[in-house]
């Protein structure tokens, strides 16, 4: 699996890109949303990747962020939705307003997505509704998003899956327990999960 290449952007296409690294050119499909910040030729990029394997070639999808990666995977696992509608649903949308269209059950902004209709748009929100972890987060205020995501970041590379670990950081965020310091808050929130283990 190639999670992310590091290079130098040699080319630059409204739905793909060619990274430069060490001298061997990767082509890399990307959504639309994505273009307009991407890096300028020759300058240096770091993206995050998906392999897609067919029966007859590989496919590289790139992301500049790690929320739209997860989207993009989440939504290859809706029936009907392959990559290309997948990256039509990141060059419509951010991940946040498609998480609030699923959560609130919201048709009318799923089907203008290009090649959604009522019924796909009723596929995805039937198929995800229990399942994407980051429904939870949606009605979160803005200003508390980036603690929260930097929680659960950190609480992955120690091992937890974001389903494992989101009920008991919505808990402690309800009750206003988290603080600043995320140290702190992962005690916090393994604490949280040993006394849940124990009822």
């Amino acid at each position: 699996m190639i999670a992310f290449l590091k290079g130098a952007v040699f080319e630059r296409r409204p739905d793909s890109i060619i990274i430069d690294v060490n001298g061997v050119g990767y082509e890399v499909n990307i959504h639309s949303r994505l273009f307009p910040r991407l890096p300028q030729r020759g300058e240096p990029i770091l993206i995050h990747t998906f392999l897609q394997v067919l029966e007859n070639e590989f496919k590289l999808f790139g992301f500049l962020d790690q929320d739209e990666l997860r989207l993009f995977k989440t939504l290859l696992t809706v029936s009907g939705i392959g990559s290309k509608g997948a990256l039509a649903v990141l060059s419509t949308m951010e991940p946040l307003v498609f998480y609030r269209a699923i959560a609130s059950q919201d048709e009318k902004t799923l089907v203008r997505i290009p090649g959604v209709g009522k019924k796909t748009a009723q596929r995805m929100i039937f198929e995800l509704q229990d399942k994407v972890p980051e429904l939870k987060l949606v009605e979160v205020e803005k200003e508390q998003r980036p603690l929260l995501d930097e929680l659960m970041e950190a609480l992955e590379i120690l091992g937890y899956s974001r389903s494992e670990v989101l009920p008991a950081i919505m808990d402690l965020n309800r009750n206003k327990q988290l603080g600043n310091i995320v140290e702190e808050n992962i005690k916090l929130v393994l604490k949280a999960k040993a006394q849940e283990m124990r009822r």
